[in-house]
């Protein structure tokens, strides 16, 4: 057997702190790995919500006028604003146009 160097001594760990050490370790990287996961998705939705406000906000006369009869949800509402579009009025069209190129956009990344 050959003796230790002297110099620089080797701390003693127990196993079950090395174990700890490891399993805190392991807990970061599954929460980074998890505000990865939910930030990505987030992140390609946002220029779509941009837009569709700014869709409910230069619409929202045009909807008041011709699609008031319709039910909100389920993009019912886009659907009768697209069958009324020689109606619309510019802001509106614009803003219906920027949407539907938000939506493929964010479509496309995922």
């Amino acid at each position: 057997m050959t003796p230790p160097k002297r110099g620089i001594p080797m701390p003693i760990v127990s196993p079950a702190r090395a174990l700890a050490g490891r399993t805190k370790t392991l807990a970061v990287a599954v929460a980074v790995a998890a505000c990865l996961a939910v930030a990505g998705p987030a992140a390609a939705q946002q220029p779509a919500s941009a837009a569709g406000q700014a869709l409910k906000e230069a619409c929202k006369g045009d909807y008041k006028t011709l699609c008031s009869g319709v039910q909100p949800g389920g993009g019912r509402i886009v659907a009768c604003l697209k069958q009324q579009a020689d109606k619309l009025s510019p802001g509106c069209k614009q803003a219906l146009t920027a949407a539907q190129s938000a939506k493929q956009a964010g479509g496309a990344k995922q």
